[in-house]
């Protein structure tokens, strides 16, 4: 089998299946977050701005009465508790990865850091992966995340 990674970038898309019950690739998410994060075999990292990513896609779970605001006030309680080590991101980098593969500034801060921490990155977000698919990105689907054997 092959080695785990020390560290992978998360984004927001692949936090907030952790939270919410309808989304896609439930499985994954929650298989990539007990390998990497609870296992302690790596350590899972994120730019500062995923807190406020994460809390806004939670917020709009709520008023689409997705979630119960309860369980939407616990998840954002519960956020940081999340083992997600968050990073600084150089606003320059941003920008130039934003403009080349026709980004969010949201998402080229995810994939600035996974190139500074030369590591890759994980999102469940499809325009995303497939704007960055061909690249020399790490870039990885979630759909396609096999969980650990153990």
């Amino acid at each position: 089998m092959p080695e785990r990674p020390r560290a992978i970038v998360v984004d927001a898309s692949v936090v907030l299946k952790w939270q919410l019950d309808d989304e896609e690739h439930i499985p994954q998410a929650i298989a990539l977050r007990d390998d990497f994060s609870k296992r302690g075999v790596t350590k899972l990292l994120a730019p500062n701005l995923l807190v406020y990513e994460v809390i806004n896609g939670i917020v709009t779970a709520t008023k689409l009465k997705r979630i119960p605001l309860p369980k939407a006030v616990e998840a954002v309680s519960n956020l940081m508790a999340l083992g997600i080590e968050l990073k600084d991101v150089e606003s320059r980098q941003v920008a130039e990865l934003a403009l080349r593969y026709n980004l969010t500034a949201y998402d080229a801060a995810h994939l600035a850091l996974a190139e500074v921490q030369n590591c890759e990155l994980w999102t469940g977000d499809r325009a995303f992966y497939q704007s960055t698919k061909n690249t020399t990105m790490s870039v990885r689907w979630l759909g396609d995340y096999v969980a650990e054997q153990r």
